[in-house]
């Protein structure tokens, strides 16, 4: 990475934005412990943001300034007599057009149950994001909680119901639950994103876990050897019947 370039993304402040993607933030930490020359720019840039707060909260603020202020505001002129009755008029209105509808409105319709079904069926298609989308959303806001992270394309983001930043072992780790439904049996599948970073699975076996009665599997993302996946399947019973 250039000097220009990771000069400019600190600048403006993106790592914390959630505006850079995580392979640029890896290479301005790269390009900072191997530049001295942006090094010292950067340690110059932080002490002079220490020394410009340490001198805001500094000033001391003159006394009668709020009252001095308020003195030079021009006087506020007096409404016409005519502008008092507009609020009236349009409330007048609104009471008149809502008589009407209470009136005109048509007589309730009978719920149809078949119809009600089926608009409650969770179906991934409609004009809301797609899967792809929704994944995207998921990365900027782990994003915008500090947390950099790349997710398995091949899951259904549709089924995601939360997603969080949770404790393991004293480290941060984000985590995505989703809920799946099939043949009548629903599944909550927690979804880890693990940091080789952060933890050491060279050696790690989802066997390891086998007292938990969960069905684990161990995923390394495809790109690089970074981020793994680790996903737990427990059973949630069979779905109400409505």
């Amino acid at each position: 990475m250039r000097c220009e370039t990771a000069r400019t993304i600190l600048e403006l402040n993106l790592p914390r934005l959630g505006e850079a993607d995580w392979r640029d933030i890896d290479a301005v930490e790269g390009h900072l412990k191997a530049c001295a020359h942006c090094q010292a720019w950067w340690t110059d840039r932080a002490r002079e943001d220490i020394r410009l707060a340490h001198a805001f909260c500094a000033v001391q603020v003159p006394q009668g300034l709020a009252t001095s202020i308020a003195n030079r505001l021009p006087a506020i002129p007096k409404k016409p007599r005519f502008a008092t009755w507009v609020p009236c008029l349009v409330a007048a209105s609104v009471l008149f057009l809502g008589g009407l509808g209470f009136f005109f409105w048509p007589s309730p319709q009978s719920l149809d149950p078949e119809a009600l079904a089926a608009l409650l069926e969770t179906s991934p298609g409609g004009d809301g994001p797609t899967s792809h989308e929704r994944m995207e959303q998921l990365i900027h806001s782990f994003a915008r909680l500090g947390m950099t992270v790349r997710l398995p394309e091949s899951l259904n983001y549709h089924q995601v119901v939360s997603h969080g930043i949770t404790e393991l072992q004293g480290r941060q780790v984000p985590q995505v639950l989703f809920q799946s439904e099939e043949n009548g049996i629903r599944s909550l599948v927690k979804l880890l994103v693990l940091d080789s970073r952060q933890f050491d699975l060279s050696q790690y076996s989802v066997e390891q876990n086998a007292a938990t009665n969960r069905q684990m599997e161990l995923v390394p993302d495809s790109g690089d050897n970074r981020f793994f996946f680790l996903l737990s399947t427990q059973e949630m019973g069979r779905a109400p019947k409505y």
